[in-house]
């Protein structure tokens, strides 16, 4: 059997933690080590997982053959640059970076050094949308709706770049097209970003997308439709359901035809993907190249969003009632 591949997770907050307990469950993986600045939460999770703490993630230079950055946005260009000078393969959390040209030198980076290089668009792996992705084929009018509960994380980011960038990614990886416009509006009510977003694409085959995002919502829903001229697909991407409405025939209503659906939980198959690439020197199925196009058009929405601030709650405490996951 080979040797397992070294990974280290920098960053255990709210998706690191969860990057580093599905590694040191995995075969041919290593965990050699966690870094984050907090020390305390840090070596609670590196005794967890039975590795060893890092404070400073240059430390794990020499000692790991892949990384996984699980920081602030700010932070992934400097972290990744350097892991990649370093011949490290890496995962870097969405969005790839804030710039698109630090997302550009990234990915030059990892190219010129022939190293593995895949963005944690962590919705590409659900296996509903594996399977949607097999069967969409001529996508007219897209609609989209993520919605989180209030949370302190990620307060330094908009609605747009915390979730709304998942359904970009899964959008431009279905809509082979050219954007040839973008409306958004956004409202900030607890942040000084948008906290609700609405956006408005048009592709240069007609096709039109309709994408909501909130993150002050009192429930967790996230849901895809996808009209085609014939069938009308609907996916539920928490639980993993895709159905099919086809176009009735003498005025009959047809029932939706649910598509069977190996459920398994997106992280794993993500990280197990990631794995496999740096073992077979493949291309991933979310590359640099893919992150940079989402951010493209994440920028471009926020650039054009017309936005309304509504006076702040009295009591900021109530919103973040719940900080799970978005």
């Amino acid at each position: 059997m080979d040797a397992p591949i070294c990974v280290a997770v920098i960053g255990v907050g709210s998706m690191g933690k969860n990057h580093a307990r599905v590694y040191s469950e995995m075969p041919n993986v290593k965990l050699v080590g966690i870094a984050d600045l907090d020390e305390e939460n840090g070596r609670y999770y590196a005794k967890k997982f039975h590795t060893d703490y890092f404070k400073d993630y240059r430390d794990l230079f020499g000692k790991v053959t892949a990384v996984n950055l699980a920081v602030p946005t700010s932070l992934h260009h400097r972290m990744a640059m350097d892991f990649l000078s370093h011949g490290v393969h890496v995962l870097v959390e969405k969005p790839i970076s804030n710039m698109l040209y630090e997302a550009k030198e990234i990915v030059d980076l990892a190219k010129a050094n022939d190293l593995v290089l895949q963005v944690g668009h962590l919705e590409r792996f659900n296996p509903a949308v594996s399977q949607f992705k097999k069967m969409v084929s001529e996508p007219v009018y897209i609609q989209s709706h993520r919605i989180g509960y209030p949370s302190m994380r990620n307060l330094d980011v908009g609605v747009i770049w915390d979730l709304m960038i998942h359904d970009f990614d899964i959008l431009l990886s279905f809509v082979k097209t050219p954007v040839v416009d973008v409306q958004a509006y956004g409202v900030s009510l607890y942040s000084e970003k948008e906290d609700v977003a609405h956006v408005q694409i048009l592709f240069e085959n007609g096709s039109i997308a309709s994408l909501f995002a909130s993150r002050i919502s009192g429930e967790r829903y996230r849901h895809l439709k996808v009209i085609e001229p014939q069938r009308t697909f609907n996916l539920d991407f928490i639980n993993q359901t895709l159905s099919i409405v086809r176009l009735p025939k003498e005025g009959h209503t047809n029932p939706p035809e649910f598509i069977p659906i190996r459920k398994s939980e997106p992280l794993r198959l993500e990280l197990e993907h990631f794995r496999e690439c740096i073992i077979g020197h493949k291309i991933p199925m979310v590359t640099g190249e893919d992150g940079k196009n989402a951010l493209q058009l994440a920028i471009k929405a926020v650039d054009n969003m017309k936005m309304v601030k509504m006076p702040s709650c009295s009591d900021p405490a109530l919103f973040f009632l719940s900080d799970e996951s978005n």
